[in-house]
Formats: structure tokens, C-alpha cells, sequence
């Protein structure tokens, strides 16, 4: 019986079929083949990778514009209270406009005042001045008349001394006529000093 059995395995078996009706066996080689495992592993991998970060991306976004609308709503909320804070600083500053016109005013009142008691103060007995007149932001012009030439340099020496007055140029002099009597005619141009009237308001 071993024998026979012996005999059996060592047959060699044929199929006599045509090539066309023989069954041929697939051939599944190629799944395990590494030239095709890892290049397909890598793929998934990479696709898994790029959805995961399209996830992500996509859940940041809409968290991002989640917070942005809020703290929109939460602007809006708030508006009114930007507004008057808005309408406040407008008011503050109309009201530092003012506030500076009117000291501008009382200083330049104050100014203008200090000078023209200077310049009346020290006028000589035999003249008297026919016109002043504002020629620079820091310049006065002075026109006057004089029966004695020798005032018209008293009156410049005297008139540079004052704290009102930083120099004094004559410009002018010609004799006239005042009723009947030699005259001189003069113009003067003083230079005022700038922060005249500031002193006590700093």
C-alpha cells in the first residue's frame, strides 16, 4: 500500500486540453512587489497628510472668522460710546481754539498797551506824532512832527530804552511849515520785542 501510494505522488500530471480551453491561474505577484508597495503607501500617506491639513486649515478659518465676527459685534456694541468720545475730543478742541484766541487776545491787548504808554512817555514837549502803523509782525512805524531838530535824537534814545522797544531807525526827516513856523516831519520805524506781554502769563 506505501508502495503504491509512492508510485501515485511521483505522477506527472499533464493537461492534453487545447491552450484556449485551459484555465490559467492569476498570477498575484505583484501585490507583494515593493515597486508597487511603497510608491502606493506613499500616496495614501501624502493624500492623508493633504486632507488632514485641509481639515485644519478649513477648521482655523472658520474659527478665525467666528472670532472676527464677534469682535465686530462687539465694535458695534461699542460704537455709541466711540462716538461720544468723538463728539468729546471735537468739543475739547473748539474749546482749546477758543481758549487760546482769547489769551492770544489779552496778550496782545496787554501788548499793545505796554507799548503805547512807552512811546507816549518819553514823546519830547515840542512833538507830537501824526500816525503809527503796524509794518512787520514785529515792526511799528512812527510818523511825527518837531520844531526842535535836536528832539528827533533825544526822542530815538530815549524811545530805545524802553522795554517795549528793541531799536529804533529813522527812516526819514524833511523841514515843513506848521502855521506859519519851521517844522520837521520824521519817520521812525521801531522794532517791538516779541514776547512783550508774555512776561506774566508764562
Amino acid at each position: 500500500m506505501a508502495k503504491k501510494n509512492k508510485e501515485l505522488s511521483l505522477c506527472i500530471e499533464i493537461n492534453l486540453l487545447p491552450a484556449e480551453y485551459r484555465k490559467k491561474k492569476k498570477n498575484l505577484g505583484w501585490i507583494v512587489d515593493r515597486r508597487i508597495v511603497w510608491p502606493t503607501l506613499a500616496m495614501i500617506l501624502f493624500a492623508f497628510c493633504a486632507y488632514s491639513l485641509m481639515t485644519y486649515v478649513d477648521v482655523t478659518q472658520r474659527d478665525l472668522q467666528h472670532r472676527l465676527e464677534e469682535t465686530k459685534a462687539e465694535v458695534e456694541k461699542e460704537r455709541p460710546l466711540l462716538n461720544k468720545i468723538n463728539d468729546l475730543d471735537a468739543k475739547l478742541a473748539v474749546i482749546t481754539q477758543k481758549r487760546n484766541a482769547l489769551k492770544s487776545i489779552q496778550t496782545s491787548k496787554k501788548k499793545w498797551v505796554i507799548l503805547f504808554e512807552n512811546i507816549s512817555s518819553v514823546l519830547p514837549p515840542n512833538m507830537w506824532l501824526s500816525s503809527l502803523q503796524q509794518s512787520g509782525a514785529n515792526d511799528i512805524e512812527l510818523r511825527g512832527t518837531t520844531f526842535d531838530f535836536s528832539e528827533v535824537a533825544e526822542y530815538m534814545v530815549k524811545l530805545e530804552k524802553q522795554v517795549s522797544i528793541s531799536s529804533v531807525t529813522l527812516v526819514t526827516i524833511n523841514t515843513s511849515k506848521v502855521d506859519g513856523e519851521d517844522a520837521f516831519t520824521f519817520t521812525m520805524r521801531a522794532g517791538i520785542r516779541e514776547n512783550l506781554g508774555l512776561e506774566e502769563s508764562k
